[in-house]
């Protein structure tokens, strides 16, 4: 939108110059080095028989770990789950117990995601480790659940962290797969099918440890921090491979006294951890999730163009689910970036060059940014002198737009000024 006025020896001429706005989002990377603005913790512990003593550990010191955490890190909610493992497993070889004949639960939600430290600590001090059957455990169906269940209730926008405290390893058919041969603890390494919610081996739940528990985990860009309390030694490994399949890490927790700190620097770093790049074609949203960017999210904005005469043109601008911007296009012309807008004292005319007659407007050369701007085009005492004379003027002028990095390009605007009427003298 172009408005000319004319105020004692002033016109003054405004361009409306909009450009996009640009949505941006933090990658993985920079949260490597930046504390992420909100963090849910969801604490997973393994409840078997063998981990009292990091039960009871836990249950005196919890509350003051997660002051820690607070301190270190902005707005942080806290969750709580224990898992053992299956009481029932149908379709699955003689030779793998699981928890047959128990009241084991594979996994349980104690407190969802909240505020509301005292809940966390509460039923924290409320467990008892007992259970478990064989050695392996339901860990797979656990994080699973963790991470998918609604019930934890995830904040959209936060990073999330599962920590599980535990001392063994999961149910999968290859426990070997993708971890470097010379760590491998046997081979084959075979501890069963993880049955999945129906309970039941060659199903469509069942659970693929590194298929389907870690990738999820991946995907949804939820870094697992693994806590290892007095576990086997040759599990350790393992335990390290797959936590940093989803951008986590894996810490020992050994002596007295060890566990609380090792919890506290395991949130820590899951919050500040750079996660794995997503799956080709997909990226990461706010919430840190793996997604395919929307081809059809898309807003139109005013620009000015110069590729053929400055003026304004209208772009189409798409994002991706995160708010980035993916594409731009403008149908008539190419796109052009905005620097200054300069006006000449007149245009050309006919085949001889401009301004043998005296310029009716000074030159004027001016930056202009994002928004409206207005250029003062200032009239020459010939201008003002013709103006008084006739009460009217035609201005030819010329606009020439210079690219940030671009070449120039000029189109001309011819304008009416007329000198306001003087009102009559009241009798």
């Amino acid at each position: 939108m172009i408005r000319l006025s004319v105020a004692k020896q002033y016109v003054g001429l405004a361009l409306v110059l909009a450009a996009a706005a640009m949505a941006v989002s933090l990658s993985s990377a920079s949260r490597a080095n930046a504390a992420p603005a909100h963090t849910d913790v969801m604490f997973v512990f393994d409840t078997t028989g063998s981990m009292s003593g990091a039960l009871e550990e836990s249950a005196t010191e919890i509350q003051g770990a997660m002051a820690q955490i607070s301190s270190s890190l902005p707005d942080v909610q806290f969750g709580l789950a224990e898992m053992r493992d299956y009481s029932t497993v149908i379709g699955s070889p003689e030779e793998f117990e699981y928890s047959a004949g128990s009241t084991d639960q594979p996994w349980t939600l104690l407190a969802p995601i909240s505020s509301n430290q005292a809940a966390v600590s509460e039923a924290l001090k409320k467990m008892e480790a007992e259970g478990g059957g064989d050695g392996p455990e339901s860990y797979g169906r656990a994080l699973f659940e963790t991470d998918t269940n609604p019930a934890v209730a995830w904040r959209a926008g936060a990073r999330g962290v599962i920590v599980l405290i535990a001392d063994n390893v999961p149910h999968d058919n290859e426990l070997n797969e993708g971890i470097p041969s010379d760590v491998w603890y046997t081979s084959p390494f075979n501890t069963g099918v993880d049955p999945g919610a129906d309970n039941t081996v060659g199903t469509g739940d069942d659970l693929d440890w590194q298929g389907t528990v870690l990738q999820r985990l991946n995907t949804d860009g939820k870094p697992l921090e693994y806590v290892d309390y007095h576990g086997i030694e040759g599990f350790f490994p393992y335990w390290q491979n797959w936590a940093q399949r989803t951008g986590g890490s894996a810490l020992k927790a050994e002596g007295p006294g060890s566990l609380i700190p090792n919890l506290v620097a395991a949130v820590i770093a899951g919050a500040n951890a750079a996660l794995p790049a997503c799956p080709a074609g997909q990226i990461r949203d706010s919430s840190d999730r793996c997604v395919v960017p929307p081809s059809n999210k898309f807003k139109f904005v005013q620009r000015i163009s110069c590729s053929s005469g400055c003026h304004v043109v209208i772009v189409k601008i798409t994002f991706d689910s995160a708010g980035n911007v993916i594409a731009e296009s403008i149908p008539e012309e190419a796109r052009s970036s905005n620097a200054t807008v300069s006006a000449t004292k007149c245009g050309k005319k006919g085949k001889k060059a401009a301004c043998k007659k005296p310029p009716l407007i000074k030159k004027l050369t001016q930056a202009v940014s994002a928004g409206p701007n207005t250029l003062k085009l200032k009239l020459t005492g010939a201008a003002f002198k013709k103006l008084k004379k006739k009460g009217k003027l035609s201005l030819k002028v010329n606009f020439t737009f210079t690219p940030t990095g671009g070449l120039p390009s000029s189109k001309a605007h011819t304008y009416k000024v007329k000198l306001p009427k003087k009102k009559s003298a009241k009798k």
